[in-house]
């Protein structure tokens, strides 16, 4: 479960707003940096909250249709956004929701603790792992490279799982808000509490 970090850092070339930076005092810095790591924060929160669930929503998947359960995973990418300081000049926000870290660099997902990766290819099984599935819809047997069941209402056989040792995703367009959304916020925001601090008697 790897950890989505974003880090951001005072330098470029925007001399005159460093040149101001290196005029203040450490504990100036240090407030500047907070006060500016918290509104760009809340820009990166904002950005998720106002996607909402349906920007990650891909209908094209065979998951989708009757059956399928609406999991509360999309909200995590909004309120699971923390900020960590790590010095006088950057700031560090990190999210552990997991899955989220894939879905901004895509990439292969290979099995590890077990043989196979099950990937849902039932709306049903959205959401679930084939445990859980079997106890709760239906037992579970394997044919064919598939996770299977029979469907109680139909009496048909249907695939609840495809078995892949690996799995390989493309990045997900947008997963990131864009950086002069939130650099920008966390510089202007830096400045202005510097600023303050100059003024403060």
């Amino acid at each position: 479960m790897s950890k989505l970090t974003v880090n951001v850092t005072m330098t470029g070339d925007q001399s005159v707003k460093l040149g101001l930076v290196l005029l203040s005092s450490t504990a100036a810095r240090r407030q500047a940096i907070g006060d500016g790591g918290q509104a760009a924060l809340a820009v990166i929160k904002g950005y998720y909250q106002a996607k909402g669930r349906p920007f990650w929503v891909n209908p094209a998947l065979p998951t989708h249709g009757p059956g399928r359960r609406v999991t509360q995973w999309w909200r995590s990418t909004e309120t699971g956004w923390s900020m960590k300081q790590t010095n006088t000049f950057s700031v560090g926000f990190v999210n552990g929701t997991v899955g989220l870290a894939h879905k901004v660099t895509g990439g292969t997902i290979r099995a590890k603790r077990k043989k196979f990766l099950t990937i849902p290819v039932d709306p049903r099984a959205h959401g679930l792992t084939a445990k859980t599935f079997s106890r709760t819809i239906a037992p579970l047997f394997a044919a064919k490279g598939m996770l299977m069941f029979v469907d109680e209402q139909t009496a048909d056989v249907k695939a609840a799982y495809a078995l892949k040792k690996s799995i390989t995703q493309r990045p997900w367009p947008g997963a990131l808000p864009p950086e002069a959304s939130y650099l920008d916020t966390f510089i202007d925001e830096a400045l202005d509490s510097l600023i303050d601090s100059f003024e403060t008697p």
